[in-house]
């Protein structure tokens, strides 16, 4: 069975849009773990806007889940992160330790609306790197007016952002645009992480084989293998 990394997931129960019960995330968790994931970063949400402050509530439910993690699958790995919904302030979130890196690194999942403009994902990627900080881009096969010639996806490629797409995505999940552009992507090699980005059970459940058995088909092994495992690992900086 392949191993997955997983630093996409809205597992934590009562912080965001995600699990709504421990119950829930614990079955999230065991659903993961028989997929074959083997590393997982939570990635609540943040926005104080949306959420509110959720930062006691994350806190509490990853010490839960880490407990039934070192219970029930010993060698599983966790780590806490935050997905960022980008705003002008959110440089000072981050400063300020509000909203979380991934894994304490100086990586960034950061996310936008659906119809954010090409400029603003652009701006904030270089926003986010002269600050010190990497940007994962989170889902950008849903950003409906990047320009899809891909020379913006290049550009944040070029200056160090990382692209991360949604397993389901490829399946259709987001709908038939979000499916082909992910699916462009993957053939022109364009992408470095493929996640779950998961919020419950049944709707979005955390599955990543399907994707990755479609990926070793279309892309090949070693493409697969990178960017469903060795790629996070190397985000999250652990061996």
């Amino acid at each position: 069975m392949a191993r997955f990394a997983d630093i996409h997931i809205h597992m934590l129960h009562g912080v965001d849009d995600g699990a709504k019960s421990s119950d829930e995330m614990k079955e999230m968790l065991s659903l993961a773990y028989a997929d074959g994931t083997r590393v997982i970063c939570l990635t609540p949400h943040f926005h104080p806007g949306y959420f509110g402050d959720n930062r006691e509530g994350v806190n509490t439910a990853f010490r839960e889940l880490k407990a039934i993690a070192a219970q029930e699958y010993p060698d599983l790995r966790l780590a806490l992160g935050n997905e960022l919904r980008y705003s002008p302030s959110c440089l000072d979130w981050l400063a300020q330790g509000y909203c979380k890196t991934l894994n304490g690194t100086d990586k960034v999942l950061v996310d936008f609306s659906q119809s954010v403009e090409a400029r603003i994902v652009i701006d904030a990627a270089y926003r986010l790197l002269n600050a010190g900080y990497t940007p994962v881009m989170a889902h950008v096969e849903r950003y409906d007016k990047l320009h899809w010639t891909f020379r913006e996806i290049l550009q944040l490629k070029d200056c160090g952002a990382i692209i991360q797409i949604d397993s389901g995505s490829l399946f259709g999940s987001w709908g038939f645009s979000a499916r082909q552009r992910s699916r462009r992507l993957l053939d022109r090699g364009l992408v470095d992480l493929v996640c779950s980005d998961a919020h419950g059970v049944t709707n979005r459940p955390p599955q990543l084989s399907p994707a990755y058995q479609y990926t070793e088909k279309r892309c090949g092994k070693e493409y697969a293998d990178r960017i469903f495992y060795g790629n996070a690992l190397k985000v999250l900086e652990i061996d």
